[in-house]
């Protein structure tokens, strides 16, 4: 019988955060493309604002002003908690800017 010790084979649980661990350090621009994202949806905010000459189209800001700097403070989350957290807060807060995108465009269709 051989007594060596065994490499360990990784757990199920283990292999998402690894990938995440991996991704993250791999694609350290996918925080750009946020912001890049973010502030075409204010320019479109604002052109909405101009060509409708209406302030109801300035509403989503408020929402992408909150996605905004949570898109900062995910880049410079020390782990994977305040990570999610953070992702968390810029994924709600782009939906309810998509959201009212829509509900505005309703509205002054």
């Amino acid at each position: 019988m051989d007594s060596s010790p065994q490499p360990e084979t990784p757990q199920l649980g283990d292999v998402p955060s690894r990938l995440v661990t991996a991704l993250r350090l791999k694609h350290p621009r996918v925080h750009l493309g946020i912001v890049v994202v973010l502030g075409v949806l204010v320019t479109v905010c604002l052109v909405a604002t101009v060509t409708r000459l209406s302030p109801l189209p300035l509403l989503p800001l408020a929402a992408f002003g909150v996605a905004a700097p949570a898109a900062w403070r995910a880049r410079t989350a020390a782990d994977d908690r305040h990570l999610l957290g953070w992702m968390a807060v810029l994924g709600v807060g782009i939906a309810v800017g998509f959201w009212l995108l829509g509900y505005v465009g309703r509205i002054l269709e």
